[in-house]
């Protein structure tokens, strides 16, 4: 497991900050696993020898975690995404990058692209390895119909996605309209991403973590810092 991870994760239930909760250290030994095979084919590994490097070492599954408001999703995404030593990573709240993906889109419209999904997905994945999403909710038919093309894309160029979602796969754009065309992304994420729904009793929203920093961003040392 990398030390990193639970290292700030025990650090943070010593200082009070956080209760030691079983599900969020089974979320975090999932997630030290993707942590670990992302650091061990980081991008220092480059050209012909990284891409033969990362052909030779099995990808883990990427992680779907639901649960409910105040459960600690985001923390721990935070932590992941901190101390993960890779350059080439994202943390974006998944509205916003559907606005972007729909700005992108219209840009390679504009410009005359026949399929503008193909070099928008490349674009993504040309810049973040690791991708997390943070609240990952369905509400609208465009981005509906437009997720399930993105992700397989996504994780064919060997994307990790680490989403957070208040629900299962199966009750994303639950009663939406055209609901049977959205289906066979769910079976997507359910296939290609491991689902761990994360129960706590406390909320981390309203309790140890109020008025506090859950986010740190850039990835330097005084972010590390901070989560110490």
């Amino acid at each position: 497991m990398s030390d990193g991870l639970r290292s700030r994760y025990d650090a943070m239930v010593a200082s009070g900050h956080v209760h030691s909760d079983p599900a969020q250290i089974w979320a975090i030994t999932e997630l030290a696993v993707r942590q670990d095979y992302l650091n061990a084919t980081a991008d220092k590994r480059s050209g012909l020898f990284g891409f033969f490097t990362r052909q030779e070492t099995e990808a883990p599954r990427g992680l779907y975690i639901w649960g409910g408001v105040g459960s600690g999703k985001s923390m721990l995404m935070d932590m992941f995404f901190a101390t993960t030593d890779i350059t080439r990573k994202r943390r974006v709240h998944f509205h916003s990058f559907m606005q972007e993906i729909h700005e992108a889109l219209h840009r390679e419209r504009k410009a005359g692209i026949a399929d503008p999904l193909t070099p928008v997905a490349n674009s993504i994945a040309a810049s973040a390895r690791l991708l997390c999403l943070d609240e990952l909710q369905i509400t609208d038919i465009t981005d509906a119909m437009l997720v399930g093309r993105l992700f397989e894309a996504l994780l064919a160029q060997g994307v990790t996605l680490i989403i957070t979602s208040n629900r299962p796969p199966d009750d994303l754009y639950l009663n939406g309209l055209n609901r049977q065309l959205f289906l066979p992304f769910i079976g997507l994420i359910k296939e290609r991403l491991q689902v761990h729904r994360l129960i706590s009793d406390t909320d981390y929203r309203q309790n140890q973590l109020r008025g506090q920093q859950t986010y740190f961003h850039p990835n330097d040392k005084k972010a590390l810092e901070a989560i110490n």
